[in-house]
């Protein structure tokens, strides 16, 4: 755990990370964002489904080549309702891996909100409750919110 007041660190494999997001997820009451890389994980994508049946705003942004492929969930998380968009980067990629929920608290490190992040890599999740970090967080995701363009007609995958 790190010694920085209102911050603490969990390593994955098998550290707890996706057990603790799904618990805050679960507790938000205004709005969640979230810009990743890769969604795979059903389980987190359950919580946050459940979270916005309850009236908390969602809106997810992915990379546009890895939510094209087949084991990501995004067409699951848009029929659910979720608020999605998808970054378009030529000769890159969006590989922000961050979480705000209710402006008051930000997860960011190298965890991608997949099950390989949870039980097989070696991966990092900082939890904060800094309010410069946020807002640099939050003004980097409503700028690429701006950005990223809706998901395509459901394609055979």
């Amino acid at each position: 755990m790190s010694k920085i007041p209102g911050t603490r660190v969990l390593f994955s494999p098998k550290g707890g990370i996706s057990k603790e997001l799904a618990r805050l997820i679960k507790a938000a009451k205004l709005e969640i964002i979230v810009a990743a890389y890769a969604f795979s994980a059903k389980y987190l994508g359950t919580a946050l489904s459940e979270t916005l049946k309850r009236g908390v705003k969602v809106r997810i942004i992915l990379d546009g080549d890895i939510a094209r492929k087949a084991y990501s969930i995004d067409e699951w998380l848009a029929g659910e309702g979720i608020a999605l968009r998808f970054m378009e980067v030529k000769g890159g990629c969006l590989h922000h891996k961050f979480m705000i929920i209710d402006g008051k608290l930000l997860m960011t490190g190298s965890y991608n909100f997949t099950n390989e992040s949870e039980f097989r890599n070696h991966e990092a999740a900082v939890f904060t409750n800094n309010k410069a970090l946020i807002q640099s967080f939050a003004a980097e995701f409503e700028r690429l919110w701006n950005l990223a363009v809706l998901p395509a007609p459901a394609e055979a995958k």
